[in-house]
């Protein structure tokens, strides 16, 4: 393939990051990278593992001097979030990312990157490549389906595995280690309404241009959900308007912040209906946080649909939309700034069977995730719809006498003596270590990464120079 990463060193760091970059790999889409993987380590002529999900560990063995030292975990995932511009023509399913470099910036055309978390990929492939490094052992796992849900993590088996010194190379910001994270959990809220034969005047209803983001670092942003903020102008106008719902679809990954949603309805005076969104529209504008400016709200008239849903199952519908928690639910007594619990409306999608709405919430305190799943249990019976609990998975607790925080903070000084204070951090976003740790029964961990921006959104990027210096930064951690 021809490379455009020319000018970074070490030069295998950025060709590798290229290479997994030219492999299809959504979540649940990670058999072609795993095969490259194994590929990998057999040219490497390294001891591998890999499971029928597609989770792979490579093993190095000690340098010469280092027999003795404790092993070390290196772990990112495979997958990827796959979200691309309305206007973008991309298969994730066959096509390779199309990457752009600009002034030390990398981006994609009109897709996520990748960044999140190819970046620990090509690290942890660079390091196992090294033939001079000095370092103790070095177990890297590459777990697979962490954007839906951290199920690659949850299913591995860590018997496979010795080390309890774990690092893991899935943030976003240099110069900040992270020994915290909240744990979460994956619901769905159905309904199976009676649809009866569609009748009246048919119109669409799209929201369009909101930045989104990630579920766990932006949720505190103030950036507008694109499925509450079509669900509350639906909502306005059934009580000035009563009309049927058809169908509502909204967002593409229950962890991230819906950009787009469009909703179908059915109207009895089309001209009344459109007048009245548009009037209700403008209200949304003056509030809007700057990355959201982009919104734009469209209405017009859309293709006869064969149904709809009677006027008890829309009330329904909009009723969960108006009602459901959603964005910060907590902020966290213990460290300012730090939300505690949260709630995501990700995903809404309509089908002949009915509709589905899924919900990712986030709490770093049990109880509080014991108390948002009663509220949502809660809300089901009020608005008569099932709710399915699919997972949970558990937070990483803060360690205050972890010597990896102590060794960062250090390292960190000498291979940066100008780069300033380096920062221990706690944060709202899911991360694996919460599941390794308990699966391995302890164990020390923190995760570092470089600078990226827009993470799960099109605009998504990748500071490249970061890069270089953050893996210096790893190199540095695995002899220390």
């Amino acid at each position: 393939m021809e490379y455009i990463l020319k000018d970074y060193q070490p030069a295998a760091l950025f060709r590798y990051f290229e290479e997994i970059s030219a492999i299809p790999r959504g979540s649940g889409n990670e058999k072609g990278i795993a095969d490259y993987l194994c590929v990998f380590a057999e040219e490497q002529g390294l001891a591998y593992y890999r499971d029928d999900l597609h989770n792979v560990a490579i093993f190095k063995d000690a340098a010469v001097g280092f027999e003795d030292k404790e092993a070390v975990m290196l772990q990112g995932h495979t997958d990827m979030v796959c979200e691309k511009n309305a206007d973008t023509v991309h298969d994730f399913e066959k096509d390779g990312i199309k990457l752009i470099e600009k002034d030390g910036i990398l981006t994609a055309d009109g897709t996520t990157l990748g960044g999140d978390d190819g970046a620990a990929v090509a690290m942890m492939m660079a390091v196992l490549a090294d033939k001079e490094l000095k370092a103790p052992r070095i177990e890297c796992l590459f777990t697979v389906q962490e954007e839906t849900g951290l199920g690659g993590a949850e299913y591995f088996d860590y018997s496979k595995l010795s080390a309890r010194r774990i690092i893991n190379l899935d943030t976003e910001k240099e110069g900040e280690a992270i020994a915290s994270c909240a744990g979460s959990m994956n619901l769905s809220f159905k309904i199976a309404p009676d649809f009866l034969p569609f009748k009246n005047q048919s119109v669409k209803i799209s929201v369009l241009g909101l930045a989104g983001g990630h579920s766990g670092t932006d949720i505190d942003s103030g950036r507008r959900n694109s499925i509450m903020l079509l669900g509350q102008l639906l909502a306005a106008l059934y009580e000035k308007t009563p009309f049927n719902l058809v169908s509502l679809e909204g967002g593409n990954k229950r962890n991230a912040i819906p950009r787009e949603a469009t909703a179908v309805i059915s109207v009895l005076d089309r001209e009344q209906a459109l007048a009245e969104i548009k009037a209700l529209s403008v209200s949304f504008y003056p509030l809007l946080v700057k990355e959201d400016r982009g919104l734009k709200i469209r209405a017009d008239k859309c293709a006869k649909p064969e149904k709809m849903m009677s006027y008890a199952d829309t009330s329904r519908v909009l009723s969960l939309l108006t009602l459901v928690p959603n964005g910060v639910i907590a902020m966290s007594n213990g460290k300012k700034g730090l939300v505690e619990s949260s709630s995501n409306l990700g995903v809404v999608r309509t089908a002949e069977e009915g509709m589905e709405f899924s919900v990712y919430a986030r709490s770093s305190v049990e109880s509080e995730m014991d108390r948002i799943y009663l509220a949502m249990k809660r809300m089901a019976k009020l608005v008569d719809m099932e709710l399915i609990f699919l997972d949970r998975c558990p937070g990483w607790a803060f360690n205050p006498d972890s010597a990896l925080q102590k060794d960062f903070v250090r390292v960190y000084k000498e291979t940066f003596p100008e780069g300033g204070e380096p920062v221990v951090e706690a944060i709202h976003a899911g991360l694996e270590c919460g599941i390794i740790i308990e699966k391995m029964g302890g164990g020390d961990a923190l995760s570092i990464g470089p600078n990226m921006k827009d993470i799960h959104t099109p605009k998504e990027s990748l500071d490249l120079r970061s890069m270089e210096r953050t893996y210096k930064l790893l190199l540095n951690l695995l002899q220390a």
